[in-house]
């Protein structure tokens, strides 16, 4: 039977909006396949750049960097143009932390534009993955966040308003639980924040 609430990675998501979009760059049409995925992520996507479509980006999942390449009926040069374009905003997109940790491979002007895509696209795809899983688990699972040691626990029973609760007033009896972010009671936006902060 097919999902009637499929999620579908779109520049309009709503969780994604809130959350916060850190680049002008954004991923749609994200075909994973986790069959294939080893050294790196096998999947394909439509870039687009400032909300319009510019080129397509896919990877075989063996290890190697992404490849892009034209959309359908665009002419060589316009992709040239517009990866050049993608590639250098991608780079003046990059936060400080993230200049820091790889500025070995930031130096070269022409190689640290196209680590500064590859990095992006990564960072993208990793948020929309990430997002899916969480909204798999939340629909499932009773799902707390441990403020003191940063970790997720989760709890194997449907969580309704009633379970969670019943989890809830146990915990009180014990004097546990002052640290604990529920995140099945918090907007999604909210709760894949702290969802990433476990994953990092």
């Amino acid at each position: 039977m097919r999902n009637p609430n499929p999620f579908v990675a779109s520049p309009t998501d709503p969780t994604l909006d809130a959350f916060g979009r850190r680049y002008p760059i954004e991923l749609k049409n994200i075909k994973f396949n986790a069959h294939f995925t080893r050294e790196t992520h096998c999947f394909s996507a439509t870039v687009y750049f400032n909300e319009e479509r510019v080129m397509k980006v896919e990877n075989d999942g063996n290890g190697g960097a992404h490849y892009f390449y034209p959309l359908r009926g665009q002419s060589t040069e316009s992709f040239r143009t517009m990866l050049d374009e993608v590639k250098n905003s991608a780079y003046e997109s990059l936060g400080d932390s993230v200049r820091e940790e790889y500025k070995s491979l930031l130096i070269n002007g022409e190689h640290a534009t196209s680590f500064a895509l590859e990095y992006v696209v990564t960072e993208l795809l990793n948020e929309d993955l990430c997002l899916k899983e969480m909204r798999k688990n939340l629909k499932s699972k009773i799902t707390i966040f441990d403020e003191e040691d940063g970790k997720v626990y989760q709890y194997k029973a449907k969580p309704s308003k009633e379970n969670i609760s019943y989890l809830k007033s146990i915990f009180a009896t014990r004097n546990e639980g002052e640290s604990y972010v529920w995140l099945n009671d918090i907007p999604e936006h909210e709760a894949m924040v702290y969802w990433r902060r476990a994953e990092g």
